[in-house]
């Protein structure tokens, strides 16, 4: 029987992704052959826990990507050892933050638990603390950083954010209590909140209440701006990690205040970088980017103005640069001609 031309030639078809398999399968075999690390001890709870090849030391390793990110042994007991979190783990002996271990000297390990939860996994409790475990690098010290939260209940303390926690009486920031009305308080952004009786102002640590009207107070930018009835507030990013610094711009009675973008703001017919005032006209005011604002004659930068630049011909060029007639500008500054060819 002769059959249909279209079965007569017939080839095997290979994808791109059988040609990498292939391509790189010696590669993976070899990997998988030097492998220091054997099947995970709970996979269910962690997924950087595992046993060694010979199943006498367990080897933490992050999402058990030795090649990459490491691994190291734990030197545990490993018929008694036990996966907590993803973090954290425990033997007859001990209990350890990734692969550092602590002992009874800095928790009560006879009634240390864990709870449940994504947010929860990097900390710990007992009878009476609960504890934040950090890894400390750099250090011949193998033991993790401890922070007891102090006046946490840990029965009931349970993290709600990154940066927050309450235990059904009291509110913490990252992990300091603080002295706000249970009821009442709300996280309005990342810088600022509020309560029945006071506003305030948190940033990376730092919280404060802020001298506003409770009633009137609201927030026009997630990290930057908000506003009561009386003034606008800005937070500054400081640069380095000092206490952050909250400044004010008086709103008079008749004034409204709008929100240009992140960087800038109009309050009345005065137009501010932060709260340093521009010498624009606001009618005439044209945002052409997250630091760039015209009006008819001027062009700033942040707070600075571009004396060079021609304002009538400022403006985007092509899809990656900002510029006049004369030519382009980065972070305020004109380019040289071969510079922005490059």
């Amino acid at each position: 029987m002769v059959r249909p031309a279209q079965y007569r030639f017939m080839m095997p078809r290979f994808t791109m992704k059988t040609f990498l398999k292939i391509l790189f399968a010696p590669l993976l075999w070899l990997l998988h052959a030097c492998s220091p690390l054997g099947n995970p001890v709970d996979e269910e709870k962690s997924d950087n826990h595992y046993y060694n090849n010979k199943k006498t030391d367990i080897r933490y390793s992050p999402m058990g990507n030795w090649f990459e990110l490491g691994n190291a042994p734990m030197h545990a007991d490993v018929e008694s050892f036990e996966v907590l979190t993803r973090f954290i783990s425990r033997d007859k002996n001990r209990a350890y933050f990734k692969e550092d271990a602590f002992g009874s000297d800095q928790v009560d390990l006879g009634s240390f638990f864990v709870k449940e939860g994504g947010k929860m996994a990097d900390i710990g409790f007992d009878k009476s603390q609960v504890y934040v475990f950090t890894k400390v690098y750099g250090t011949q010290k193998k033991s993790p950083k401890i922070t007891i939260v102090e006046g946490a209940d840990p029965e009931t303390y349970v993290r709600t954010d990154w940066d927050w926690a309450n235990d059904g009486k009291n509110h913490f920031y990252r992990n300091q209590l603080i002295s706000v009305d249970f009821d009442s308080f709300q996280t309005l952004s990342e810088s600022f909140s509020k309560d029945r009786d006071s506003a305030y102002f948190q940033r990376n640590g730092f919280f404060s209440a802020i001298d506003a009207d409770v009633k009137s107070f609201k927030v026009l930018h997630k990290y930057y701006y908000a506003q009561d009835k009386h003034h606008v507030f800005y937070a500054v990013f400081a640069e380095q990690e000092t206490d952050p610094e909250l400044r004010q711009i008086p709103i008079k009675d008749d004034e409204k205040v709008a929100l240009l973008n992140e960087a800038f703001i109009q309050i009345g017919n005065q137009i501010y970088f932060g709260t340093t005032p521009l010498q624009l006209d606001a009618a005439f005011t044209e945002i052409l980017s997250t630091y760039y604002i015209k009006d008819k004659s001027k062009v700033y930068y942040q707070d600075r103005l571009l004396e060079d630049a021609d304002a009538e011909t400022f403006g985007p060029i092509g899809k990656y640069q900002i510029g006049d007639k004369n030519g382009p500008f980065r972070a305020g500054e004109r380019l040289e001609k071969e510079k922005s060819n490059q």
